[in-house]
């Protein structure tokens, strides 16, 4: 099987590594850049649509509604986006992204705990393939499984892109809230399970199933997230306990804040890493979240 690849980053050549490793062709479509060596690429996107009924998107989610008007896919493709979750500009899902852009049909979205690096060096890890069409699901596990890299399969596609947007968020919180003098494992874990706790009841006001946030797209891809040096969402919050801001996971945390206010649902740490970026005072926020009243645990 042919599979396109959006996308000739790093992201989109460790995709093709894994495509080549369960038995398939990629096929690179590359924009604003060398074209990637030894794969098989091209400069113009439609060529990559025409040849290939599988399209995976390995673009950030920011240029994701650009590489689909580029790449003109059709009703007969199936496209799959790879990016996290939703458009920091416009708060739109990219699945969604992908069916304003084009004929598109069938979506599907890619999450989970897949380090660029380490699959560039032959890692094992795995990740989840979401959408509502039996075929979507089929065929991306068809291209991406195989001893180095296992696909799970889910119907859940709200709640994998919303795993995608909501890990780095959480990951920077993480970062900042444990480099603050006077934190420790207490506090690492508090961050971690009250973040989980957060993304699930968002999940459940937009029809998704707070489960997710229990398997691979969620717990798997928040682990990795923290375990790794250098992961660049627990680094940007890491620099915000010291002082440095830089946007880091600022764009999507945005958009998380106006999804979560259409649907009525209090995100206090995403709240907390939008303000300490606008300037806030680290260690005051993690404070004023300590100081908030008490709830049951399971709000």
């Amino acid at each position: 099987m042919r599979v396109g690849i959006l996308g000739g980053g790093r992201w989109g050549q460790a995709l093709a590594r894994l495509i080549m490793a369960a038995g398939h062709e990629p096929f690179i479509a590359y924009r604003d850049r060398r074209p990637p060596q030894i794969l098989k690429a091209t400069s113009n996107p439609p060529e990559v649509s025409a040849a290939c009924d599988l399209l995976l998107v390995a673009t950030s989610a920011s240029e994701t509604r650009r590489a689909i008007r580029l790449a003109r896919p059709g009703p007969g493709n199936r496209v799959v986006v790879a990016g996290r979750g939703l458009e920091p500009a416009t708060g739109a899902w990219l699945a969604d992204v992908v069916t304003q852009e084009s004929d598109v049909v069938r979506v599907g979205a890619l999450a989970g705990p897949a380090p660029v690096e380490e699959i560039l060096n032959g890692g094992l890890c795995a990740g989840v393939v979401a959408s509502r069409f039996a075929d979507v699901r089929r065929l991306t596990t068809e291209a991406l499984h195989s001893s180095r890299y296992r696909v799970y399969a889910t119907e859940d596609l709200p709640g994998v892109q919303l795993t995608g947007a909501m890990v780095p968020v959480l990951a920077a919180v993480v970062g900042m809230a444990v480099n603050l003098r006077g934190s420790g494992v207490g506090m690492h874990a508090l961050v971690v399970a009250r973040g989980l706790g957060e993304a699930g009841r968002l999940a459940a006001a937009v029809g998704a199933d707070p489960l997710t946030f229990a398997g691979l797209a969620g717990v798997g891809d928040l682990v990795a997230a923290q375990a790794r040096p250098g992961q660049p969402s627990f680094e940007s919050g890491a620099s915000l306990a010291h002082g440095r801001r830089d946007r880091g996971p600022l764009p999507i945390a945005r958009a998380l804040l106006k999804l979560a206010e259409r649907h009525r649902v209090e995100l206090p740490l995403t709240q907390a890493l939008v303000d300490t970026y606008d300037g806030a005072d680290p260690l005051e926020v993690v404070q004023g979240l300590m100081a908030r009243a008490a709830v049951a645990e399971r709000t």
